[in-house]
């Protein structure tokens, strides 16, 4: 059989899993009509007018466990599901070492970022840095969120669209509306309450589908022997590499160190996670949900992995990349489930609504999290008038749509860019390094004034921003690679006639023509960024003058540096916390 019609006849959707699909998809949108209908009879009968509030944050009573599954469903996302398992196959198991940079940034968000901010009870994160500093620093972090937004929710839809289209053969341009559609439909609906609770929906389907491919899959290769036999026959499990060459993408360093700087900017500074942290009623409540979520993105991202290792077992003899059956790399968990679920109605239906369900409760979190920024910290701010519910109904309703939006269109140009896995990780460190390099002033140096802070931001962004896509231009180009691991194509029982890599060209070395500060592992760039803004706003301090640290508010410090400042500054100004709303 060719490669062409082997690929055309694994593409069975059939009625069950068309219904599983929609199953999925109108469970969703029922959740959101749930929560609309209830938040609107409520306001109907109590005349409240914390509408935006219960929209935004729960009313601030959420409960633990259903916060704690939406911050795992939020984090994991399709490109998770997808690009792990791809990782796994192609580059060994360095990659499961990131397990202790989350917990390392869990730890970080545990002690100092959920008793600062709920202390604070704000509503949008980046608050704080108006409090620390002023009104332009706050901006300044607001914009960055939103333009990692930008940048974040098309590769959040490319990933699902991608799946679908190789178990259908359907458009990616044609399904993506779709997603969009429901996510604006339930986030505009139910607001935070319904963006959590379609969270736990889909963050048990997506634990369902890895279950399902983990268990079918190793019994069709032989055993969990066969599995862990041929990944260790082919140097796919790692010790962890002890290397310092930056330039190597993962080593245990590299994931450790880089990770740790990496999550704790995505996760414990990042709207999208701390929103519902602080929809939570205590300390101790956010505290409990932050550690269910660190034991459920351990099981999730071993279950990951597992099914990298499963790809491998499957593939050894005939690598779906070299022969075209795969058309990109982050289609081989797909693919996989065509093949083994072929003969079992429903479960491609699991699986493409298991891929679905994660992209959904990213970009509802998204949406919402991008609403509540814009209303608090674009528009409330600069208004000298209370604003009405009835405008912060048009305001959040309107931005949710209008990023849906924009992120179909920019669909197009993700496609074209590397692996998802690595782009997702990588661009919106554009903004996420200086921005972190802001609050770590914040946090633990006060000595740094907010005129130095604003410009080492200002310029840390634009560097890291020409960095980054400087580098994907070059991946997508194709002049920067990667060395993969060994793969065959020695035993395949079907023709390819499609142009195939050769084990030379597939075992790729680095590009000479690529400078070597481009070829620095994707993980060091929060890092460098964050560095950047720290040491401009250092020298720029010289000339514009160091900040009195005696004037700052000492709840605003990090607690071990507030304990440092206590006796030269033991009654903190209390009205300080009043001026940013």
């Amino acid at each position: 059989m060719d490669v062409n019609e082997l690929s055309k006849s694994l593409q069975k959707f059939g009625l069950l899993d068309k219904i599983v699909f929609a199953a999925m998809l109108c469970s969703c949108s029922l959740v959101g009509l749930y929560f609309g209908v209830k938040d609107y009879r409520k306001k109907k009968s109590i005349k409240t007018d914390h509408g935006t509030l219960d929209f935004l944050m729960g009313g601030r009573k959420m409960k633990v466990f259903p916060v704690a599954m939406s911050l795992i469903a939020s984090l994991v996302s399709g490109v998770l599901l997808l690009g792990a398992s791809t990782e796994i196959y192609l580059y060994g198991t360095q990659y499961i070492y990131i397990l202790i940079a989350i917990v390392i940034s869990s730890a970080a968000l545990h002690f100092i970022m959920i008793p600062m901010f709920h202390k604070l009870q704000i509503i949008s994160v980046y608050e704080y840095l108006q409090l620390r500093f002023d009104r332009n620093v706050r901006l300044f972090g607001s914009i960055m969120y939103i333009i990692s937004t930008v940048l974040w929710l098309p590769i959040m839809l490319y990933v699902p669209a991608l799946a679908f289209n190789q178990m259908t053969g359907i458009s990616i341009h044609m399904i993506t509306p779709l997603v969009v559609a429901i996510c604006i439909f339930y986030t505009c609906l139910g607001g935070l309450k319904a963006v959590v609770w379609t969270d736990v929906v889909q963050i048990t389907i997506m634990y369902g589908t890895l279950l399902l491919i983990a268990i079918k899959g190793t019994i069709n290769v032989g055993g969990i022997s066969e599995v862990f036999e041929k990944n260790i026959e082919s140097g796919r499990f790692e010790a962890p590499d002890m290397r310092l060459d930056p330039t190597i993408r993962h080593t245990f360093l590299t994931l450790v160190i880089g990770g740790s700087i990496l999550y704790t900017s995505h996760n414990a500074l990042n709207q999208n996670m701390i929103q519902r942290y602080l929809s939570l009623k205590s300390v101790k409540a956010a505290r409990t949900s932050n550690m269910i979520y660190v034991i459920g993105m351990i099981i999730i991202i071993l279950l990951c992995c597992y099914n990298g290792l499963l790809l491998y077992a499957t593939y050894s003899e005939c690598d779906p990349l070299q022969t075209k059956l795969a058309k990109a790399k982050d289609q081989m968990l797909p693919l996989l489930v065509m093949q083994t679920f072929k003969d079992i109605p429903g479960l491609s239906g699991v699986f493409i609504a298991g891929i679905f369900s994660a992209a959904l409760s990213s970009i509802s979190t998204g949406l919402n999290s991008s609403a509540c920024v814009v209303l608090e910290d674009f528009f409330k701010p600069f208004r000298k008038e209370k604003m009405s519910e009835k405008m912060c109904t048009v305001v959040t309703r309107g931005t949710v749509i209008i990023l849906g939006s924009i992120a179909i269109a920019l669909v197009y140009i993700v496609q074209h860019m590397g692996t998802i896995l690595q782009l997702t990780l990588s661009v919106p460190t554009a903004c996420f390094g200086p921005l972190f390099g802001v609050y770590i002033i914040g946090f633990f140096i006060p000595w740094i004034n907010k005129r130095a802070t604003l410009i080492a931001s200002i310029v840390g962004f634009i560097t890291m921003m020409f960095f980054v896509l400087k580098v994907q231009a070059e991946m997508a180009l194709g002049y920067l690679k990667f060395t993969t691991k060994p793969m065959s194509i020695e035993h395949c029982d079907y023709n390819f006639t499609a142009p195939v890599l050769t084990m030379s060209s597939l075992v790729e070395e680095k590009q000479i023509t690529v400078p070597t500060i481009y070829q620095i592992s994707y993980l060091y760039y929060t890092i460098i960024g964050t560095l950047l803004v720290i040491l401009v706003a250092l020298l720029l301090s010289f000339p514009f003058g160091f900040e009195d640290v005696n004037k700052i508010d000492q709840r605003l410090l990090a607690p071990f540096v507030r304990r440092r400042l206590q006796k030269s500054n033991p009654n903190p100004n209390p009205d300080i916390f009043m001026t940013s709303k």
